[in-house]
């Protein structure tokens, strides 16, 4: 599929695009096996983003076809979802859940967890990741989950205000420490 544009671009006074026009134009709906290539190239440019503020997020030389047939089990999967979002025939969005288990001494046995979530640059502020947020957080109500998380990047600000405005609050804090000649950077 190719991933050009199809709109005009009809751009508000701040350069986002018109969201009436491009709520008018979305179509979302599960993944098949055939959207994979395109949700490649949605992958590719988040990691390139995340890449280029920590080099954690270097994708493998074989990233896409390891994506590619994870993606694959997921659309398949019972546990899973990945929906797409559309506008002139060609994806602008996508995100993945699965559904996850907590420890066995936690009273909530169940929990949603959102493994991937990206819209192209020229379709963020558009409304097309809320609808995305929205499709998922059904499907996860469909299947009996009462609580769902994501991880962000700590520099995404962007992610940030993304999910606190669809109702997510920090729960939890992820730490790292990275190791260097077999012992930690700081020399420890």
């Amino acid at each position: 599929m190719s991933q050009e544009k199809s709109l005009p671009e009809q751009r508000n006074s701040e350069g986002f695009f018109i969201l009436e026009r491009i709520m008018e134009k979305a179509l979302l709906r599960k993944a098949t096996l055939n959207d994979v290539p395109a949700i490649i190239v949605l992958w590719k440019e988040m990691m390139d983003f995340h890449k280029k503020r920590d080099p954690f997020f270097t994708r493998a030389a074989n990233g896409e076809q390891v994506f590619g047939e994870y993606l694959e089990k997921n659309i398949n999967s019972e546990t899973a979802c990945v929906y797409v979002a559309i506008i002139g025939g060609t994806i602008v969005g996508y995100c993945q859940g699965t559904l996850e288990k907590n420890p066995p001494m936690l009273t909530a046995s169940d929990y949603g967890q959102v493994l991937d979530f990206a819209v192209a640059a020229d379709y963020r502020r558009t409304g097309v990741g809320e609808r995305l947020c929205r499709a998922l957080e059904g499907w996860f109500v469909l299947k009996g989950v009462h609580r769902l998380e994501v991880r962000h990047s700590e520099f995404n600000e962007a992610a940030s205000h993304f999910w606190a405005k669809m109702g997510f609050k920090p729960y939890l804090k992820t730490l790292c420490k990275e190791f260097e000649n077999g012992g930690a950077k700081d020399g420890t």
